[in-house]
C-alpha cells in the first residue's frame, strides 16, 4: 500500500527544469534587446523580398566594399519576416530561440538521468552565465537552437549508435544557411565522428562528416561560402581582438560571470564522468572562449547536458508526468508575461536609435551618415545611407580599420562624403575636438555633428 502511495505522489512531483525554463523566458523578457549584428541582416532581407535579388554588396553603404559573397539569405529573409511583425518582432524571436535551446537541453539533461533540481540549477547557470549572448538580439542567436540539437544527436548516437545519425546532415544544411556559428558545430562534429563509437562503422562516419562538410557550400553563395568565412574570421575586428572579438577581460563583470558558471558547470560534469570525446570537445571550446568571449555560449551550452548527468541516475523518483491541460495553461502564461514585459517595455524592445531616424535623415539630406553602432544598422535598415556598418568583414581592410578607430576613439575618416555624424551623447566630444565637426543638442541620447563651415 506504502509504495502504491509514493508511486503517483512522486509522479506529481513539482517539474523544476520546465519551471526553470518558464520563468528565466519571463525573465528575460523583461531585459531583451536588440543588438549591433543584427539589422543589416534585415536590410539584406528586405531587398531580397522587394524583388532586389540576392544582394552581394550593401547598398546602404557608400565607402568602396571588398569583394562580399552572401551565403546567409535564408537568415536574411527570416529577420526581414519577424521584423516586419512589428517592432518587438525580433526581440520576441529571441526569447522563442532562448526557450527552445533551454528545452532542449533540459530534455538532453533529463535523458542522461538528471534530477529535477539538478536540471533546473544548470539551467539557471547557463542562462546567468550566457546572458550577455542570451539578452542580446543578434545574428548569432540564429544557432542556438541548431546547436544544441546536433549535440542532443551526438550524445544519443554515442550511447546507442544507429543511422538515425544521419539526421547531422540535414541539421547542419540548415544551419550553414542561417549563420556562421556552423564552424563550430563541424568543429565539434569532427571530434565527434573521430573519438566517439556513435558515428558507427568507417564509411558511416565518412558519409557523415563529408555530407555536412559539403552543406557548407549549399548555401546561395555555392562554392564562394569558405571565402566568406574567412573574411569574416579574418576581419579588422578579430584581428585586433575588439568589439564582438573581444576576448574575456576580469574587468567585465559579465565576462567573470561567465568564467564562474563554466568552472562550476564543468565541476558538476567531471562528477558524472563523461566520454572522451566530450572532454575533447570541451578542450577545443575552451579555447575558442578564451580567443573571444562571444565563444563562450557554446562552451556552455556543450556542457549543460553533461552537468546534468548524474553519475549514477536514480531509480526511485520516476519521470514526472505532465498533464497536456497543465502544459497548454502554462504556455499560454508563459506567452502573456512575456509578450506583457515586450509591450510595457515599448521602445526598449525596438531597434536601437528607432527614434532619432527621421531626424537623422532630414539632416543628413541625402549624404552618407557615419554612425556609431548599432545606430548605423537601424539607420541602414530604415534606408538611411550609411558610410559604414556592419558587416565590416564586406569592406576592404583600410576602411574596416577607419570605422573601427571612429566607433572605438572617434576618429572621423578624412572622407568629404560624410554629410553627417551621429554619436552617442557622451562620445560628442571627442568628434568635436578637432573643430571639424559642429555638434548640435542632444536628441533622445545623440548628438547630430554637422561639417564645420
Amino acid at each position: 500500500m506504502a509504495e502504491a502511495v509514493r508511486g503517483p505522489a512522486a509522479q506529481r512531483r513539482l517539474p523544476l527544469g520546465l519551471v526553470a525554463v518558464a520563468v528565466w523566458t519571463c525573465v528575460l523578457a523583461w531585459f531583451v534587446i536588440q543588438g549591433s549584428d543584427l539589422l543589416w541582416v534585415v536590410a539584406l532581407g528586405d531587398v531580397t523580398r522587394s524583388g532586389g535579388g540576392v544582394p552581394t554588396s550593401l547598398p546602404f553603404a557608400s565607402a568602396p566594399q571588398a569583394e562580399w559573397h552572401n551565403p546567409i539569405v535564408l537568415a536574411e529573409l527570416l529577420l526581414s519576416l519577424v521584423h516586419a511583425l512589428g517592432p518587438a518582432g525580433l526581440a520576441a524571436l529571441q526569447l522563442v530561440v532562448v526557450a527552445v535551446t533551454l528545452v532542449v537541453l533540459l530534455a538532453e539533461g533529463r535523458r542522461l538521468g538528471g534530477s529535477e533540481g539538478r536540471c533546473a540549477l544548470v539551467l539557471s547557470l547557463v542562462v546567468v552565465g550566457a546572458s550577455a549572448h542570451l539578452v542580446i538580439t543578434r545574428l548569432p542567436s540564429l544557432s542556438l537552437v541548431p546547436y544544441v540539437l546536433a549535440l542532443a544527436v551526438m550524445r544519443r548516437q554515442h550511447d546507442r549508435p544507429s543511422l538515425a545519425v544521419w539526421w547531422l546532415v540535414p541539421i547542419y544544411l540548415v544551419w550553414g544557411n542561417l549563420h556562421g556559428g556552423v564552424l563550430v558545430g563541424l568543429a565539434v562534429l569532427g571530434v565527434f565522428l573521430v573519438a566517439s563509437p556513435g558515428g558507427g562503422p568507417v564509411l558511416r562516419r565518412a558519409g557523415v562528416g563529408l555530407g555536412c562538410a559539403l552543406t557548407l557550400v549549399l548555401t546561395s553563395a555555392g562554392l564562394r561560402t569558405p571565402a566568406y568565412y574567412v573574411s569574416a574570421l579574418g576581419n579588422e575586428a578579430a584581428a585586433r581582438g575588439t568589439d564582438l572579438w573581444a576576448r574575456p577581460s576580469l574587468g567585465q563583470p559579465l565576462d567573470v560571470v561567465m568564467i564562474v558558471a563554466a568552472v562550476v558547470l564543468v565541476v558538476l560534469a567531471v562528477r558524472a564522468r563523461p566520454p572522451l570525446w566530450e572532454w575533447l570537445a570541451v578542450a577545443g571550446l575552451v579555447l575558442g572562449a578564451a580567443s573571444a568571449g562571444r565563444n563562450a555560449v557554446w562552451l556552455l551550452l556543450f556542457l549543460a547536458p553533461a552537468a546534468m548527468r548524474m553519475r549514477v541516475p536514480a531509480r526511485t523518483a520516476p519521470a514526472v508526468t505532465i498533464r497536456p491541460a497543465a502544459a497548454a495553461v502554462a504556455t499560454v502564461v508563459v506567452v502573456a508575461v512575456a509578450a506583457t514585459a515586450l509591450v510595457v517595455r515599448g521602445p526598449a524592445v525596438e531597434a536601437p536609435g528607432s527614434a532619432v531616424v527621421e531626424a537623422v535623415r532630414a539632416a543628413a539630406g541625402g549624404r552618407p551618415v557615419l554612425a556609431s553602432e548599432p545606430l548605423a544598422e537601424t539607420l541602414a535598415q530604415a534606408g538611411v545611407t550609411v558610410w559604414a556598418a556592419n558587416p565590416i568583414d564586406a569592406f576592404p581592410r583600410d576602411v574596416q580599420g577607419q570605422f573601427l578607430d571612429f566607433l572605438h576613439d572617434g576618429t572621423v575618416p578624412d572622407e568629404p562624403a560624410i554629410g553627417l555624424v551621429v554619436v552617442a551623447a557622451d562620445a560628442a566630444a571627442a568628434v568635436a575636438a578637432d573643430g571639424d565637426w559642429i555638434p548640435g543638442p542632444p536628441l533622445d541620447g545623440y548628438v547630430l555633428l554637422t561639417p564645420a563651415p
